[in-house]
């Protein structure tokens, strides 16, 4: 009598699990790679929108929106709000800076998701006209 025995060996077993794990490695990098450059790209955005709105004043007004003595340093989201800026997106995704630096408006956005987790700041100053990617102190843009 001959006994036929159904399931998996313990080899076929070990190399369907490998192959998951390996798949799931890949799925796992290469979202996290799709998620810091959604940041990025948001970050990007949110810059260019205030950097064109502050020249727009500028354009209409003939001085910058920092050129107030009292207040050169736009820092909360109600002095923003109120010189007409994005101050940040709706789900917190990033905090909006903008300050007087060498004379001329500096804008800076940072990431605040998950407290800091990709520490990437985007900037732009008016006086070199160069919109800056960094992470971590590191210019990678």
């Amino acid at each position: 009598m001959i006994r036929s025995s159904k399931g998996f060996s313990l080899v076929e077993l070990i190399t369907v699990t490998t192959i998951i794990a390996v798949l799931a490695g890949t799925a796992l990098i290469s979202y996290r790679v799709y998620i810091k450059r959604a940041v990025i790209s948001a970050l990007k955005s949110a810059v260019m929108v205030n950097v064109q709105l502050i020249q727009a004043h500028y354009d209409i007004n003939g001085y910058w929106i920092t050129d107030d003595p009292e207040n050169e340093n736009l820092t909360t989201a109600e002095e923003l709000e109120e010189a007409g800026l994005v101050t940040r997106n709706w789900s917190g995704e990033f905090i909006m800076r903008v300050f007087k630096r060498e004379g001329y408006p500096h804008v800076i956005a940072r990431e605040e998701i998950a407290h800091h987790k990709y520490n990437i700041e985007v900037d732009y100053h008016f006086k070199t006209g160069r919109l800056r990617v960094t992470e971590e102190g590191e210019e990678i843009e």
